[in-house]
C-alpha cells in the first residue's frame, strides 16, 4: 500500500510563504532588531529593578510620579556615585594598565635569575623560561577595550538616556504590558508561567541585592587593606576585587591577581604582605560577611556551581562567569515549579 501525500491547501502555502518573508526580514534587519532588542532590554532590567522603589513611590504619589520619582532617586544615587569614584577609578585604572606591564616585567627579570642561580647549582635541571609575553597580551586588550570604552562615551549617554525614558513608560505601564504578555501564553499553564516568573524575580532582587552589598563591603574592605599594605592604585583593584568577588570561588583568586602582580613589582615581602592582607578579607567574606548578608539563597552543591561556572566562561568569558549562578537559580526555581505542576495533574 502506497501512501499519498495530499499537495499543500493556498492557506498552508500562504502561512509557509509568511514564515520565510518574516525570516528574510529579520535577516534583512538583524542589525536594527539587535540594536531595539538591546535597548529593550534595558530598560527591561531598569524597570526590574526600580520597580519596588516605584511600588513604595506610588503610596503617595500618582503612577507616573511615582517612576518618575523612583527613577530621580536611582539616578541621583547613581550619579553621586559616579561624580566621586569615576575620575580617580579612571586615572587609577589607566596608571594600573602602565604600571602592569612594568610589574610583569620586573617579575620576569627576578624569575630569570633565579632560574639562573638553580641552573648554575644544579647543571642538569631544565627550568622553563618566564614567559611575560603571555601575560602581557591579554592587558594590552584590557588596556584597548577601555579606551574604547572612553571614546564611546557619548554614544553610551544618547543609548542610556533613550533606555530610561523607555523604562518610565514600563513602569507607568506595567499591569497592561505583564498581562498582554500573560495573554499570549496557553490558558492552561497561564497560572503556572506566572508563578515561574514571579518566583523568578524574587529570588534574583534577593540575589542580586545581596551580591551588591557583599560586593561593596568586600571593595571597601580590600581598598583599606590594600592601602594599609602600602600597594599602588588601591582604590581601582578594590573595586576589581569587589566586582570579581561575585564569581563564586574563582572570583577572589582572579580579582587578587592584580594587586599581587603591583606588589611583586615592588618586593616580595610586599607581595606576601598583600596576600596575607587579601586572604583575611576572603576569610571574613566567607565566615562572617556573606553568611550573614546571602544564608543560604543559593543552594546549590559546590560540584554543581563549579560545572554552571566553567560553562558560563566558556560562554561568555568573564561575564558569562558572572552571570551563571543566576542563570542556574532561575532555572531551577523554573523547573521546581513545572515539577509541582505536573504532580498536581
Amino acid at each position: 500500500m502506497q501512501l499519498q501525500l495530499e499537495p499543500p491547501s493556498p492557506r498552508q502555502w500562504i502561512i509557509c510563504g509568511g514564515i520565510v518573508a518574516f525570516a528574510a526580514l529579520g535577516m534583512a534587519l538583524r542589525g536594527l532588531l539587535l540594536q531595539v532588542g538591546a535597548l529593550t532590554l534595558g530598560a527591561g532590567l531598569l524597570c526590574f529593578v526600580t520597580a519596588p522603589l516605584a511600588r513604595f513611590y506610588e503610596k503617595k504619589l500618582a503612577r507616573s510620579a511615582a517612576a518618575l520619582a523612583a527613577l530621580l532617586s536611582v539616578g541621583i544615587v547613581a550619579g553621586g556615585l559616579l561624580w566621586l569614584l569615576v575620575p580617580p577609578v579612571y586615572r587609577q585604572m589607566m596608571s594600573l594598565v602602565q604600571v602592569l606591564p612594568e610589574s610583569i616585567a620586573r617579575l620576569a627579570d627576578q624569575v630569570d635569575t633565579l632560574r639562573q642561580g638553580l641552573q648554575a647549582r644544579m647543571p642538569t635541571l631544565n627550568l622553563p623560561e618566564f614567559d611575560a609575553a603571555s601575560l602581557l597580551g591579554p592587558l594590552t586588550g584590557i588596556a584597548g577595550g577601555t579606551v574604547s570604552l572612553a571614546a564611546n562615551l557619548a554614544d553610551r549617554i544618547g543609548q542610556a538616556s533613550m533606555m530610561v525614558v523607555l523604562a518610565f513608560f514600563f513602569l507607568c505601564d506595567r499591569e497592561r504590558l505583564l498581562l498582554l504578555l500573560e495573554l499570549l501564553l496557553p490558558q492552561a499553564w497561564r497560572s503556572t508561567v506566572v508563578h515561574m516568573g514571579n518566583a523568578v524575580c524574587r529570588d534574583l532582587r534577593l540575589y542580586l541585592r545581596g551580591q551588591l552589598l557583599i560586593a561593596g563591603a568586600v571593595s571597601l574592605l580590600s581598598v583599606v587593606t590594600l592601602t594599609l599594605v602600602g600597594v599602588g592604585n588601591a582604590l581601582a583593584l578594590g573595586l576589581i576585587i569587589g566586582l570579581l568577588n561575585m564569581i563564586p570561588y574563582f572570583g577572589p583568586f582572579i580579582g587578587g591577581v592584580p594587586a599581587v602582580l603591583i606588589a611583586l613589582g615592588d618586593s616580595w615581602q610586599r607581595a606576601a604582605m598583600t596576600v596575607a592582607a587579601l586572604s583575611v578579607v576572603q576569610q571574613l567574606d566567607g565566615s562572617w560577611i556573606s553568611p550573614r548578608i546571602m544564608g543560604s539563597l543559593t543552594g546549590f552543591s559546590p560540584g554543581a556551581v563549579l560545572v554552571g561556572i566553567y560553562a558560563g566562561a566558556r560562554l561568555g568569558g568573564v561575564a558569562g562567569m558572572l552571570f551563571a549562578l543566576p542563570v542556574m537559580m532561575s532555572l531551577r526555581t523554573v523547573f521546581r515549579i513545572f515539577v509541582q505542576k505536573c504532580e498536581n495533574i
